[in-house]
């Protein structure tokens, strides 16, 4: 296994099954068929946004479980680590949320933006995932995406979109609760 860490990109690196899950916990690797995408540290605003998503999860959803960086398994041979997931209980496997998480929130940074925006959005989907939020930092945007599965058509529909003059909202959460949202206290203001 030959990477650079830390590193300011995200590293594509081919590597087992095995060989990934035999990491350090301090390398944040998702596997994707065989291949090891190794993100960079968080920056501090990054981790800042993170905490505060997740306290914010936590109390407006109490009979959920919100926690930081756990593996969800997204489809067969692809594993990825969301910066925030919200599930319904704590799963029994020490390591991998086994079900498909109620929300799983990104933050974008200049590593993974295209990662987070166009490949995880369809592999969510996919894998049943009832809303993906993505807080863009740089622009200080949020957009909270919904998975709406009527018919036979499943897709995404934007349930939130917060920036510019627009700072505040609310998304309901199903019959979990309603999460209030202000940008100002999300990104440190």
């Amino acid at each position: 296994m030959a990477f650079e860490w830390p590193s300011e990109a995200l590293q594509r690196v081919p590597m087992s099954f095995e060989e990934w899950e035999a990491l350090p916990e301090e390398v944040r690797a998702e596997w994707i068929h065989g291949v090891a995408l190794v993100n960079p540290p968080p920056a501090v605003r990054h981790q800042y946004i993170v905490a505060e998503l997740r306290e914010r999860f936590k109390y407006a959803l109490p009979g959920l479980v919100a926690v930081q960086e756990v593996a969800v398994r997204t489809a067969e041979r692809r594993y990825r680590i969301p910066d925030v997931t919200v599930m319904r209980e704590l799963p029994e496997d020490p390591v991998w949320a086994t079900d498909a998480p109620v929300i799983v929130a990104e933050i974008l940074s200049p590593a993974t933006r295209r990662e987070d925006q166009l490949r995880k959005t369809g592999e969510y989907l996919t894998a049943g995932i009832g809303q993906y939020w993505v807080v863009d930092p740089e622009h200080e945007e949020l957009t909270v995406l919904r998975a709406s599965r009527e018919t036979d058509v499943t897709a995404w529909e934007t349930a939130l979109e917060l920036g510019g003059e627009q700072r505040t909202g609310e998304v309901s959460v199903g019959d979990h609760g309603t999460v209030a949202i202000d940008l100002d206290t999300l990104f440190g203001q």
